[in-house]
């Protein structure tokens, strides 16, 4: 059903499709979900570079409904134009579109030219999606945009959006949406130079920095999603929660604040 909506909406003109995608998808948000969200306060008055795992085709917009009335750039793969649902998805967000596993460096230009021209920019260091829910290897261009754009780094934290919107590797357009409760935890900002010290005798200074990044944003996750950061120390409060395929919630999501 919700497809067909879509597929109506994409006959607009740019500007109502988008008005009309973000109201359509904050319906979905409010009636599927609940949502948390921890650590506000650690998010910086100035520009910065948000880094954050990646569970699901839905993240961008739970990340978007977090951070209002903020407004930030996100980083996302140029597959996700290859469907009509995914396609209105992004343009939804403010996006800066990249080729994952390529020699591109156009996209982390642009990156760190937004940084500099005062706006916020949130990247998926992992550069995909993880199909098991914990944290994959980070790619080396997170730490190549922080050093270039010189603005404090925010490790941010999500669980929830791979129950509900679990990916489907058959056909990504036709993802379907479930009940689930989403968190998104916000952790102290850092930057770039305080990280230096974990990098020192390190055979590649540049995974070696993306990994101390990552390593920040493993400490805000729970056990079980933290993968090959899973070394990380925890955090006093985060709670271990399991990587389970469905978890049903009831109370539909508080309407976003403006």
């Amino acid at each position: 059903m919700i497809h067909n909506v879509f597929a109506l909406l994409a006959r607009l003109p740019a500007r109502p499709r988008r008005a009309a995608v973000r109201g359509l998808m904050d319906t979905v948000w409010n009636l599927r979900t609940t949502q948390q969200v921890l650590g506000r306060e650690n998010i910086p008055d100035e520009p910065c570079l948000f880094i954050c795992n990646h569970l699901s085709n839905a993240d961008g917009f739970t990340l978007d409904r977090a951070l209002r009335p903020r407004k930030v750039y996100f980083l996302a793969g140029i597959k996700l134009q290859s469907t009509v649902m995914t396609r209105l998805g992004t343009e939804a967000v403010d996006t800066i579109f990249i080729r994952p596993n390529s020699a591109d460096i156009e996209p982390l230009k642009r990156a760190v030219e937004t940084l500099k021209a005062g706006h916020s920019v949130l990247i998926f260091p992992e550069g995909g999606r993880s199909r098991t829910g914990a944290l994959t290897r980070a790619k080396k261009g997170a730490s190549l945009i922080a050093r270039r754009a010189g603005v404090p780094v925010v490790p941010v934290a999500l669980t929830g959006t791979e129950k509900f919107m679990p990916i489907d590797d058959r056909d990504m357009g036709r993802e379907q949406v479930r009940r689930a409760h989403l968190t998104v935890r916000f952790g102290p900002p850092f930057r770039m130079e305080e990280l230096e010290a974990e990098t020192i005798g390190a055979e590649d200074p540049r995974q070696a920095l993306t990994d101390a990044m990552m390593r920040r944003v493993a400490e805000l996750l729970p056990r079980p999603y933290r993968g090959v950061y899973a070394d990380s120390a925890p955090a006093p409060e985060a709670e271990d929660e399991p990587l389970a395929p469905e978890h049903p919630v009831t109370q539909p999501s508080p309407a976003p604040s403006r």
